[in-house]
């Protein structure tokens, strides 16, 4: 009798933890054009084994039940271009410390490589990230917009304004569909839409050996985040979800 008390503590425990591996602590979807399947990029909860969280992209039939059984994990999260068709093109940048030497970041990809993942053909394009802080060029931007525009392809901002990071927009600013994600607050109402860029140029950056120098023209490998809040209310509703992931409740 007296383990009684400790044995519901463990079953109780153990339900949670298994409520916790089979309910996704994030989940987005977008539709994929020209196409049946959709991509859902998840998010689950560390467990009693791990502190970190299990998250990633995987594709599925739309007609399949979104579970944690059925993902096979896409190998990076960014997409070159609008997904479309049964091939996904897409650009991953090497994480970590920042690369040892100036010499390991090219503006030229390190490696090219394609797999198959549930029906599609994925195209990767993989370089290594840049050699020091390129903060005006990569890293967390904001900005404020008074209206969109959705198109096949893209989704334009009008009257856009800078709200806080290094890149200054003014008037219009296009970007193409794929990684383009709608947080929302209450009342399905957009609370501001995330953006994610590539960025392969040249320009000025901190290198480890100078960090208190702006030194010019150097290669920048990485990604630069936006976020754009609106200046009025607006329902997500406005937007579908073809090349942009919508919460899925």
């Amino acid at each position: 009798m007296k383990y009684i008390p400790f044995l519901i503590l463990l079953l109780s425990l153990t339900a949670c933890f298994n409520s916790s591996e089979d309910k996704p602590r994030l989940l987005y979807r977008q539709r994929i054009a020209n196409s049946s399947y959709v991509i859902y990029e998840f998010t689950y909860p560390g467990s009693f084994v791990t502190s970190s969280d299990f998250s990633g992209l995987t594709v599925l039939d739309s007609n399949d039940v979104f579970s944690r059984n059925n993902i096979k994990p896409l190998p990076c999260y960014y997409f070159e271009n609008k997904p479309t068709g049964k091939q996904l093109k897409m650009i991953d940048i090497t994480d970590g410390p920042n690369p040892s030497t100036a010499k390991d970041t090219l503006l030229v990809p390190e490696k090219k490589y394609s797999i198959t993942n549930s029906g599609f053909i994925i195209n990767v394009t993989e370089y290594k990230q840049t050699y020091g802080s390129a903060i005006s060029t990569t890293g967390l931007m904001e900005y404020s917009f008074d209206g969109f525009k959705e198109t096949k392809d893209s989704l334009v901002f009008y009257q856009v304004k800078k709200k806080f990071g290094g890149k200054d927009f003014s008037g219009m600013v296009p970007f193409l569909k794929g990684n383009i994600k709608i947080i929302e607050s209450a009342g399905k109402q957009i609370d501001h839409i995330e953006i994610d860029q590539a960025i392969i140029t040249r320009g000025p950056i901190y290198k480890p050996t100078k960090p208190l120098e702006l030194v010019a023209n150097q290669p920048i490998v990485g990604f630069a985040t936006y976020y754009f809040y609106p200046n009025k209310n607006i329902s997500s509703a406005q937007l579908t979800d073809f090349g942009i992931y919508k919460q899925i409740e």
